[in-house]
């Protein structure tokens, strides 16, 4: 078989290059060695329920501009709308304060944060104080900040801007470690405040929340599916690349498991760190790049679907504070299911580190008690259904250290690219960075 592109890996950074090559009018061939495309973004049925079931269930924002356009492009974007809460508003409970709010003020780009967290009673006055000097170094972004960001971790990074361990606690450390998927004492400064001044700091609409109300394999996948398929690309599922073929230092075609060989002018692996090196030949493994990509470690995400005999919170999502349990969805209040109890709910376990050996009935009990914290109902009801899904190597750890070996899309091999979002995006693993790399492979072979 002979091609124009092949893209190795059907995960999001992969497809977002196939469709963009497809439409740009390439021969793309679309190789995943799963039954099914999407990689980490994906859903189910549930057989049990009927519901759908996500993998883990994500919060985008409006800063998400590659993947809008490619939500555009594929002919989901209608899927993705604004939630309840509109611009920037966010739902906590606080383990001694209760219920409390966050509102991104209509200030000025340095306020916004402050101000919103002094209208919600959250922090104290010196606490707002301190925040604004963020603000403000955030503002006056430059290279000379960024080298000073990228020597710390974010624990650092807060401590040597004066936070305080309740602003840390109550605020700073839940929005980071779901950003980074990383504990804030390992994970990066640099990333994270870029990702704040990207959301917080520029335009309004970027600190837009938008949460899909269709499961992930539907917003990501099918209509990509079909693009590809309506425009003659080839995807081919259950089909393991093994090894990328060079002649005088040009990657020239792909080996496949099954013996055969496709021969391309351009090669995307779009596959994770751990899996990108193995298409190697084992000379080149030893060179940078890629000799670098065994230093990369990865981080879990736990996701805990379950299903009580009663509604037991309204709203959308909820961040607890000081809890196991990072963030609560309430998944038919977002899927808009009018006429259902809103019963089905997902916990969302972050740098999952510490919780990964434990059971499934260990798992259950946690987060029943972390939500009935909030939702004392919870306490009482019984469980009709329950789903752990744990994602162990959900993304990458985004440390200081890891940051300087992520390698860039164009590699040292003529005609062979690397995609996914550990490579150097400027973003953590996010599918903004997954999707960011796939275009940016595919502007590099146009």
């Amino acid at each position: 078989m002979t091609t124009e592109v092949v893209v190795i890996g059907g995960g999001l950074s992969g497809l977002a290059a196939a469709v963009q090559l497809s439409i740009d009018g390439a021969d793309v061939v679309l190789l995943e060695r799963a039954a099914k495309l999407g990689g980490r973004a994906y859903s189910y049925i549930d057989a049990k329920t009927g519901d759908v079931v996500d993998n883990g269930q994500h919060i985008l924002v409006g800063a998400y501009h590659h993947t809008l356009r490619y939500l555009e492009l594929v002919g989901t974007r209608q899927y993705l709308a604004a939630s309840d809460a509109g611009d920037l508003h966010l739902h906590f409970h606080h383990p001694e304060k209760g219920f409390v709010s966050f509102d991104l003020a209509s200030f000025s780009n340095p306020l916004r944060i402050p101000v919103g967290i002094v209208k919600s009673q959250l922090l104290s006055l010196r606490d707002w104080q301190k925040m604004v000097n963020i603000g403000i170094q955030l503002m006056s972004w430059n290279s000379y900040l960024e080298e000073k960001l990228r020597r710390f971790s974010i624990v650092e990074w807060l401590d040597n801007m004066g936070q305080s361990e309740e602003a840390k606690r109550s605020f700073w450390f839940p929005i980071a470690v779901s950003v980074m998927n990383e504990l804030p004492e390992k994970a990066s400064a640099l990333l994270f405040a870029r990702s704040i001044n990207n959301t917080f700091l520029r335009k309004k609409s970027d600190a837009t929340v938008l949460i899909p109300s269709i499961g992930q394999s539907e917003l990501y996948v099918a209509a990509a599916k079909n693009i590809l398929t309506t425009r003659k690309s080839k995807i081919l599922l259950n089909t393991e690349a093994t090894s990328v073929t060079l002649r005088r230092g040009n990657a020239i075609g792909v080996k496949l498991s099954n013996g055969r060989k496709i021969e391309a002018k351009s090669i995307i692996s779009a596959v994770p760190y751990f899996a990108a090196t193995r298409l190697l030949p084992e000379q080149l493994r030893q060179l940078e790049p890629f000799v670098a990509f065994k230093k990369f470690e990865s981080s879990p995400i736990i996701s805990i679907h379950l299903w009580f005999d009663r509604a037991i919170m309204d709203g959308e999502f909820l961040g607890l504070i000081d809890r196991n349990i990072q963030w609560l969805f309430n998944r038919r209040r977002i899927f808009r299911e009018k006429g259902k109890a809103e019963n089905y709910l997902t916990a969302v376990i972050s740098g999952a580190h510490d919780c990964l050996d434990l059971s499934k009935h260990q798992l259950v009990k946690m987060a029943i008690k972390d939500i009935a914290s909030a939702f004392p109902a919870a306490g009482t009801a019984s469980i009709l259904h329950s789903v752990i899904i744990k994602e162990k190597r959900a993304t990458f750890s985004p440390t200081n250290e890891i940051e300087s070996f992520r390698p860039s899309q164009k590699t040292r091999i003529e005609n062979f690219y690397l995609a996914g979002d550990w490579t150097d995006t400027g973003l953590p693993a996010t599918i903004e960075g997954a999707v960011k790399s796939g275009f940016h492979c595919a502007g590099l072979i146009h």
